[in-house]
């Protein structure tokens, strides 16, 4: 996967304007903005490990990159069906305070099967920097709508975005899945 592919995957499979869409709406401002950027920070640290675990982790399960690869293709395709056809995701019981950037922030929302396929595919294929490194634009990007009020941007809007990147999740996981034959 090329670097302009993978950092394609990350942001999709992140999909920032849906991950807006299931932040918990009980903080305001400040509050909103450093829940959602711990969460980002504990979810960009777990993906890290994934990414860096990854290849050892294929080696013990005796699963090759490549055939990972089809794997992660798969999942990815399927979440990007997800956002196409569930726009927003489906409410989580948030914890109080700061804990909520656990859950439902760093997970499940940012802690994805599809960011953890394409953290694995990716880290065992084109390394941890640059898996980690695409992962965290998409982060960022979170952390950037955290910041506007959903009343501002509007729903639909953001549903839109969000099904625009699983327009995108299923593309890349078409293409990661003939990469995965094709190298196989």
């Amino acid at each position: 996967m090329n670097g302009l592919l993978l950092l394609l995957a990350a942001l999709a499979a992140v999909n920032p304007p849906r991950a807006r869409l299931g932040l918990p709406e009980t903080a305001e401002g400040r509050a909103r903005l450093a829940e959602t950027a711990v969460g980002a920070a504990v979810a960009l640290a777990a993906l890290w490990g994934v990414a860096g675990a990854s290849g050892p982790f294929l080696e013990a399960i005796d699963v090759s990159p490549e055939t990972f690869v089809i794997a992660a293709g798969l999942v990815i395709g399927f979440a990007g069906l997800r956002s196409i056809l569930r726009t927003t995701p489906g409410p989580e019981p948030a914890l109080d305070g700061m804990r909520a950037s656990l859950w439902p922030i760093a997970f499940p929302r940012l802690l994805a099967p599809e960011t953890v396929a394409l953290a694995i595919a990716a880290g065992a294929r084109n390394g941890v920097p640059s898996t980690v490194g695409s992962v965290a634009v998409g982060l960022v990007l979170v952390v950037a709508l955290a910041l506007v009020p959903r009343r501002a941007v509007g729903d639909g809007v953001l549903r839109w975005l969000g099904a625009l990147a699983g327009v995108v999740l299923v593309v890349v996981g078409t293409v990661l899945m003939i990469e995965g034959v094709r190298l196989v």
